[in-house]
């Protein structure tokens, strides 16, 4: 059988007894001989997770260069940057299912905890086509585990403690899988249960908030993720997997009302589900891969008229209203060699429903007051040419179409909400060379395009907005130059990019009713010019048999080229990590980390742009192994008790102490 580089697709496939530990049918990659199999991917491994504490998908991946983790405290939830660009210009995917919220395209980073996380893969500017549409800004793919042995798993307790050394949260775990010759079987269920943070000593009370613990800061979470997989034969796979995750959250209010609205909401539950079912079977010289999907989400907001968040008035700021929405769609990949050519054609498609709900305040009685239906096409080509032993040539395109299926707002003065489409072509060439073993160089131009959400085009942000169904879809383009360098001991790794973006969307003020009260602004999402991302991005991991350091930094400059006013926020122009381990003995080790945040800006109630204060943070642990199995640590975040926010209105925890027990059998 000739050799196959194949997406997604490893030697495991190929001996059943060598499997790996990441989920491989979950995976979508653009592969390459040169780079092994992995060309503009960053990957996030469960070593590295567990290495930094990192609870949480948004915390896990604000370490890794070019992204930047957000605390959105309007909306008590935590979003990502990529080299820029917002969530909704992001596809998340998990085991390679879409699971962004199809309303908006939000997604709360913080609800997914990483306990039962093989590894995350990050593609910034180029990316696979065959992931589908909607990829602009960048790919997250969340990869979930899967056995290795006829017996194995973890148990894993995190517990949280105050500055004051009371409880504030805990984090427990469990991941037991099994690998018999036909068939394997992983589940991963975990728990979470905040009680409260402090903040720092160094805030300063206002009328809205004391010192010591923040208020309404309590949030639960649990997930399950359970699949099972069948080999075929030496040839051929598929899997069934079911997620099943269930949160609910309070919202702080604002300490500061010049950059927040006070406001008393509550979210009683924000659940997800997800069922997929994946396969893939490999020829002499190709391969077939196909994943049929059905993802639901729903959630509920309860805004109050006061602070004892139990009483409601007849005034349009107070509510209870539901989201209940599902997607459903199918990808099919096909892969074949021929010559020096790895060719791969890829088909989506994807339906996304949302329907919202108002729920009478007096009684349980709800009404349907809006439902969106989009479907999206996708088309893709990808070929991986190998010039010569050390040069590869890439290239791709894919046709993406979004069409405006149904649409109804109760609120809506139109008689029938125009409905419209969007389609595009996003085109994609890259160039690898690699001189010697161990020195690669890469070179891109991506094509990307973002097709608006249905929030984008319909929203009436509770009378404050004004549709447009008009609205023309984003497009960017990504320019990227890296070299990445592996010596003995040694990771270097360097990336120059640039990303044009036209027909940049953002909500302007149409109509401010003469008034120097912005709460009585009426604004609109319009395409309002043109963007450009500039960013170098550097990282650099050095290992010896008792110590390891490394981290990363990134520079980005955001610039708007149509001279409007209008800043992009949330994004620091300066961003660094880095981290340190050193083992004092085999079994006792030192560990830390430092991230320093830079340049961000963000805006003020009254649209005027600040600055977010620079911060630096401080962790530490002493990691302590019995044995190859077990392990205990103890360890202090934000060691200084360093007063900071990503918000200036929402405040982020002050010191706090953990300790960390894990057995893996």
């Amino acid at each position: 059988m000739k050799k196959i580089v194949l997406s997604g697709i490893v030697a495991a496939l190929l001996a059943p007894n060598l499997h790996a530990e990441a989920f491989d049918l979950g995976k979508v990659t653009v592969t390459s001989e040169l780079d092994e199999n992995i060309v503009f991917e960053q990957t996030t491994t469960e070593e590295s997770i567990e290495r930094d504490n990192a609870l949480s998908v948004s915390e896990a991946l604000d370490n890794v260069s070019g992204i930047t983790q957000e605390i959105q405290g309007g909306r008590a939830e935590s979003t990502l940057y990529i080299r820029g660009f917002d969530a909704r210009r992001i596809g998340v995917f998990i085991d390679g299912v879409p699971v962004y919220v199809p309303y908006d395209g939000n997604f709360d980073y913080d609800r997914f905890l990483t306990t039962d996380i093989a590894e995350i893969d990050v593609s910034k500017g180029y990316s696979p086509v065959a992931y589908g549409a909607n990829t602009m800004g960048g790919v997250i793919n969340i990869i979930s585990k899967k056995p290795t042995k006829a017996l194995e798993g973890s148990l894993k307790s995190h517990v949280v403690f105050d500055s004051n050394v009371n409880f504030a949260r805990q984090v427990s775990a469990l991941n037991v899988g099994t690998l018999q010759d036909k068939y394997y079987i992983q589940l991963g269920a975990n728990y979470a249960n905040q009680d409260h943070f402090r903040l720092s000593d160094d805030f300063e009370p206002t009328a809205y908030q004391p010192s010591g613990d923040r208020l309404r800061s309590e949030t639960q979470d649990q997930k399950i993720n359970l699949k099972a997989g069948y080999l075929i034969d030496e040839t051929a796979e598929v899997a069934l997997g079911y997620i099943n995750q269930q949160g609910e959250k309070q919202q702080p209010p604002a300490t500061d009302t010049d950059f927040s609205k006070e406001k008393y909401w509550d979210w009683p539950y924000w659940d997800k589900e997800t069922i997929y079912l994946n396969g893939q079977k490999i020829f002499d010289d190709s391969y077939l891969k196909a994943v049929l999907y059905y993802d639901k989400f729903k959630n509920s907001l309860y805004s109050y008229a006061d602070d004892t968040y139990s009483t409601f008035n007849n005034k349009g700021f107070t509510f209870k209203s539901k989201y209940d929405d599902y997607s459903y769609g199918a990808r099919l990949s096909y892969g074949t060699e021929i010559g020096k050519h790895m060719l791969t054609l890829s088909a989506n498609y994807k339906t996304d429903v949302h329907r919202g709900y108002d729920i009478s305040k007096t009684d349980s009685t709800t009404t349907l007051t809006e439902k969106y239906e989009d479907n999206t096409l996708s088309l893709g080509i990808e070929d991986v040419y190998k010039i010569s032993e050390k040069m590869e040539l890439l290239a791709g395109i894919s046709y993406d179409r979004k069409e405006g299926e149904y649409a109804y707002d109760e609120d809506s003065a139109i008689e029938g909400i125009p409905l419209g489409s969007q389609d595009t072509f996003n085109p994609q060439i890259a160039l690898l060379y690699k001189p010697d073993g161990s020195t690669i160089f890469r070179a891109s131009i991506a094509r990307k395009t973002y097709l608006t959400s249905m929030k984008d085009r319909y929203s009436r942000r509770l009378g404050s907005a004004i549709p447009n169904p008009d609205l023309k879809s984003e497009k960017s383009t990504h320019y990227e130059l890296s070299y990445h360098k592996k010596m003995q001991n040694t990771d270097i790794g360097i990336t120059g990019f640039i990303a044009s973006v036209d027909d940049a969307i953002q909500s302007v003020v149409v109509d401010d009713n003469g008034t120097t009260d912005t709460r009585d602004d009426l604004s609109q999402n319009q395409n309002i010019g043109e963007f450009e991302h500039r960013g170098i991005e550097l990282d650099i991991n050095y290992q010896n048999d008792d110590f390891k350091v490394g981290g990363n930094y990134t520079y980005l400059s955001l610039v708007n080229k149509s001279n409007n006013g209008a800043k992009l926020t949330d994004v620091p122009k300066h961003q660094l990590f880095a981290y340190a381990q050193k083992d004092l003995t085999s079994n006792l080790s030192l560990y830390g980390n430092i991230k320093m945040r830079k340049g961000a800006y963000e805006q003020k109630m009254d649209r005027t742009y600040v600055i977010n204060p620079t911060f630096t943070t401080l962790d530490a642990k002493v990691i302590y192994r019995p044995s190859k199995d077990l392990t205990a640590e103890l360890g202090v975040k934000n060691l200084t008790d360093k007063y900071y926010a990503y918000d200036s209105a929402f405040p982020m925890p002050g010191r706090e102490f953990f300790v960390t027990m894990q057995y893996k059998f």
